[in-house]
């Protein structure tokens, strides 16, 4: 499902896809310092936890779970873009942003989420999440991909089929 308007609900998990314009391929993690802080941030201004996730150059994927009676997840993404492209060195994606507070020329303007439907749900997607560097041919062994959570679980997931 894409969403320009997300639909969360309150102390629910969530799998989220968000992509990159082509134009800034490699950006996340050659900024991943920036990207981890503006996720802090969020984190400390409307908590949430962070289940899994994974960056990769042009997008990442994450399971992440709202608190009990918040529902307010598209703004947490919102707030996490913003602070991700205030971070960032030159001027071009700033200026766009003074003109148009909304815009995030960064980013495709929606983003993939899927409300977690159980456990087996929930396992499924943190093992695509963990996955994903394999698949996109980055590396061999998830536990290679060092932007990824998979570093603090210690163990590799199996995606079924």
């Amino acid at each position: 499902m894409t969403c320009d308007h997300l639909s969360w609900q309150p102390g629910n998990a969530y799998f989220f896809s968000a992509h990159l314009h082509r134009a800034h391929a490699g950006l996340l993690v050659e900024h991943a310092q920036a990207l981890r802080l503006a996720f802090r941030v969020a984190q400390q201004a409307r908590p949430f936890r962070i289940d899994a996730i994974v960056v990769l150059p042009d997008h990442l994927h994450g399971v992440w779970t709202l608190p009990a009676g918040d529902d307010d997840g598209h703004r947490r993404w919102t707030q996490i873009q913003a602070i991700f492209d205030r971070h960032l060195p030159g001027k071009p994606p700033r200026a766009v942003l003074r003109r148009d507070r909304s815009a995030r020329p960064l980013w495709h303007s929606s983003f993939r989420e899927h409300r977690i439907l159980d456990e087996d749900d929930f396992h499924r997607h943190v093992a695509y999440v963990h996955q994903n560097p394999v698949k996109h041919g980055h590396v061999r062994d998830a536990m290679e991909w060092p932007y990824s959570s998979i570093h603090r679980t210690g163990r590799q997931e199996e995606v079924p089929c």
